[in-house]
């Protein structure tokens, strides 16, 4: 995994545990998804004129399919990590989701595109997802008595699932296809916003209010989400999928860093131990 394909996921990593935290503080659903929406594509837009000023792409019924096969994946992620956030605490939900997603996808990147990484990239691969298990804390999840934790397991978990789902269909779209990142990213956000636009149209009150209670993190989000994003594809087009995956979790170390400065909690061995496998991986990833 070259250097420009690891600065890339890095910044993106670190964008998106950001823009988490904020979504977890929101917890506002559909009516918050649909504004932060509307505001990555006012941000986006400018720049997705000026890539296809400069570099116009032909597009045909495969390409304008995997859009919408990647607009209805994205849809749902965002209301299911939403809904998880609202269901239970960020420090379960936003581990189990990173640290299942990657595993998804490796599985994927093999299974349908066909990638194969070598012995070091396998053993990089599985030292960050042991790492993730030990960081989201799973051993402690399943012997706890909090009811919060199942619920926080199941949108985790679910949440991992369309993680992986969008990362392979975006993969193949931007390797395999050839689509500029700017682009395919900004039509499917246009669709996204369509697509929600009844549900969230449907209240004009409601979403008066998840603006005025919750402005601040639907801009942060809004802007953060689709320039983290954005910069993984590009990632995509540099390195396997089957690298790329992993090395996003590197955002779980933002997130170990939330839980203990701002969430309280307790920052036990068997995170510190996670910690450094992912580094570890992080390391034999580039040197593969």
């Amino acid at each position: 995994m070259n250097i420009e394909a690891l600065a890339l996921v890095i910044l993106g990593a670190l964008l998106h545990a950001v823009w988490n935290l904020s979504a977890k503080k929101a917890s506002g659903g559909v009516a918050f998804v649909w504004l932060f929406g509307l505001v990555s594509l006012v941000c986006a837009a400018p720049v997705g004129l000026f890539a296809w000023l400069h570099n116009p792409q032909p597009f045909n019924i495969r390409v304008w399919s995997i859009i919408v096969a990647s607009t209805a994946v994205h849809v749902i992620y965002s209301v299911v990590l939403q809904k998880g956030y609202q269901k239970s605490d960020f420090s379960i939900v936003y581990p189990l989701a990173r640290g299942t997603g990657p595993l998804f996808s490796v599985i994927a990147a093999v299974v349908v595109l066909g990638e194969m990484p070598k012995m070091m990239g396998w053993l990089g691969i599985g030292f960050i997802l042991v790492g993730i298990i030990l960081i989201a804390g799973i051993p402690q999840l399943l012997t706890s008595t909090d009811k919060r934790l199942p619920k926080g397991i199941m949108w985790g978990v679910s949440t991992g699932a369309t993680i992986a789902a969008y990362t392979v269909i975006d993969g193949y779209a931007v390797k395999v296809l050839g689509i500029s990142p700017v682009i395919y990213y900004i039509l499917g956000l246009t669709l996204r916003s369509a697509f929600l636009a009844p549900a969230a149209l449907r209240s004009p009150q409601r979403l008066k209010d998840q603006w005025e209670r919750n402005r601040r993190y639907i801009i942060i989000v809004g802007v953060l989400s689709p320039l983290a994003y954005t910069l993984v594809l590009y990632a995509m087009q540099k390195a396997p999928l089957s690298y790329v995956a992993p090395v996003r979790e590197l955002s779980m170390l933002v997130g170990v860093f939330v839980g203990v400065r701002l969430l309280r909690e307790r920052y036990v061995l068997s995170r510190m131990i996670g910690t450094a496998l992912m580094v570890t991986g992080v390391i034999m990833l580039v040197i593969s």
